[in-house]
C-alpha cells in the first residue's frame, strides 16, 4: 500500500504508529485520517493527512482498532474511494465477529484481523 487510511478516533493511534516507524524505517507510509463528516470549514475534508503527495488511484489499506458492524470501515472506505483511490486491504486489531467480516468480503475487500472474539466474547488470537 502507498498510504494507510483509518476512521477518526479509533484508527487514530494505528495509523499515526504505522506512518512514525515507517519513515524511521526509510520507507514512508504516508498516514491519512478519515473524518465522520467533512469540515464546515477551513479545507472543508474529510480525509486529514498528505493526500496531495498521493497522486491519482493511490493504493492504500484501511484500517481500524476493531471490527464489529464495519460501519466506521465502510464510512473510511467511501471516503477513501471517494477520492480516487482504492482499498488493497482492509485491517482491523479485532473482529467482533458480528457480521462487519463478512459484509467486508461480500463487497469484495481482502479483510484481516490479528484476533479475534468468540461467542463468549474472549479474544483469541488468529493462526
Amino acid at each position: 500500500a502507498q498510504a494507510i487510511a483509518g476512521p477518526t478516533l479509533g484508527a487514530d493511534p494505528i495509523v499515526s504508529s504505522v506512518s512514525v516507524v515507517s519513515h524511521v524505517e526509510g520507507h514512508p507510509v504516508p498516514g491519512l485520517i478519515v473524518r465522520k463528516e467533512a469540515k464546515e470549514h477551513g479545507g472543508k475534508r474529510a480525509i486529514e493527512g498528505p493526500m496531495a503527495n498521493l497522486g491519482e488511484n493511490a493504493r492504500i489499506a484501511v484500517v481500524d482498532d476493531a471490527c464489529t458492524t464495519a460501519s466506521s470501515l465502510f464510512l473510511a472506505i467511501d471516503a477513501v474511494e471517494a477520492a480516487g483511490h482504492q482499498v488493497v486491504k482492509v485491517i482491523a486489531i479485532l473482529d467482533r465477529n458480528e457480521g462487519g467480516s463478512d459484509k467486508l468480503r461480500s463487497r469484495g475487500y481482502d479483510f484481516v484481523a490479528l484476533l479475534s472474539a468468540n461467542e463468549k466474547g474472549e479474544i483469541i488470537p488468529l493462526n
